[in-house]
């Protein structure tokens, strides 16, 4: 099953990462900005931070399998919009209903694994299915590269929707239902009222906030580095390639957490990863404010980042998904939503800044990292509990 969960959650980050490369072409096509570019980026973030926060309660009291079913489904919808999309604004659209359709799979997939595992066993199981699910991510912008370069960006979306059928089908066929249905039997207005329960929390908002500003740093970074690339006469398929370090590096994060886990501690390698993922990126940025912006000296650094995201993002989302085990979906949806937010307003408020040095991103990646750090001494922190 957990094969099956990583597509059906990788569909979200795929349909991201795939169209990144081609954000040049589409902007030389529609004769537009790079801010009015990235609403089509971060329009999308915010339509899957509110996606997140309708399944997780909805899937909650209705099941799994129904809500992400139907996330396929809407997915299919906005994948047939971009393709068809004659203006900017057209593709905007299509580019917010794709990403209501892969919310759904994102917070519900975590849900399930919450339904069947325990806290130790959970932070281990999503490691693993981060390992299998980032395989597509991380290949999806050399193929965007690739798609874009010998058929323009409209054929991108074509392939998503192929893509999208065969995971639709074999969710219709293979994919269980774990919630069980005297749980389902919680009226629709506890499991609202869980969202604020969760917020009153204070190691439960520790988490989604740390959680929300280690994603800010990864989704500013690949929303701008293609702009950036392509101003020092680099192509889209060499961003594509370039970017498999950073990929790379958090599957590798990834795999230490899910051999490691139980033994080193989830809050001790939250620790160790926000400490890293802040001296990898001074030294990335040390490396740019010095003239060196060769991709190497662009990639690297945050390819060591992406490693320290791997060892502190699955345990922040265990810990705060194991503080409501009768809700996971609610939890798992305002941890989701929280992350989403935090990309969609960095990524909207980074296209002000100059796209052809990679200096105001690095400085970016600093202080959202040096923000991680501190919420360790600031924010509360706990051992997970269960709720009462």
């Amino acid at each position: 099953m957990i094969a099956l969960l990583a597509a059906i959650t990788a569909a979200g980050p795929v349909a991201m990462n795939i169209y990144l490369p081609a954000l040049p072409a589409v902007q030389a096509q529609f004769g537009t900005t790079v801010a009015e570019m990235n609403t089509t980026v971060s329009a999308a973030l915010v339509a899957f931070a509110a996606g997140i926060l309708l399944y997780g309660p909805v899937s909650d009291r209705f099941g799994r399998r129904p809500v992400i079913l139907l996330g396929m489904a809407v997915f299919a919808a906005g994948n047939l919009l971009c393709l068809l999309a004659p203006t900017l604004e057209a593709l905007l659209a299509g580019r917010v209903v794709q990403a209501l359709g892969t919310s759904a799979g994102t917070v519900v997939a975590r849900a399930m694994l919450g339904d069947l595992y325990p806290r130790e066993k959970l932070a281990r199981m999503l490691a693993l299915l981060t390992m299998v699910m980032v395989l597509g991510p991380t290949t999806a912008p050399l193929v965007g590269g690739v798609i874009t370069e010998a058929l323009g960006w409209k054929a991108v979306f074509a392939f998503l929707l192929l893509a999208n059928a065969a995971i639709l089908l074999a969710a219709w066929r293979f994919l269980p239902e774990t919630r069980q249905r005297a749980d389902r039997a919680v009226p629709v207005a506890r499991l609202v009222g869980a969202w604020a329960s969760m917020l009153r929390k204070g190691a439960f908002l520790g988490f989604s906030i740390q959680a929300g500003t280690i994603f800010a740093v990864f989704l500013t970074f690949i929303s701008l580095a293609p702009y950036v690339m392509a101003a020092l006469g680099h192509s889209a398929t060499e961003y594509g390639l370039w970017y498999l370090l950073v990929a790379i590096g958090y599957f590798v994060g990834n795999g230490y957490v899910a051999r490691h886990a139980a033994r080193v501690g989830l809050q001790k390698l939250i620790t160790v990863g926000t400490t890293l993922q802040l001296v990898c990126a001074l030294a990335g940025a040390g490396l740019v404010l010095a003239g060196f912006w060769h991709p190497a000296a662009v990639f690297v650094p945050m390819g060591l980042v992406g490693f320290a995201q791997g060892l502190c993002l699955p345990n922040i989302m265990a810990s705060a998904v194991a503080l409501a085990p009768r809700t996971a979906g609610a939890a798992s949806s305002i941890i989701g939503f929280t992350q989403q937010l935090f990309g969609a307003l960095a990524v909207q408020a980074m296209a002000v800044f100059p796209t052809d040095t990679p200096v105001p991103v690095y400085l970016f990646t600093v202080a959202a990292t040096a923000a991680a750090w501190l919420s360790l001494f600031i924010l509360p922190r706990a051992d997970a509990s269960a709720e009462s």
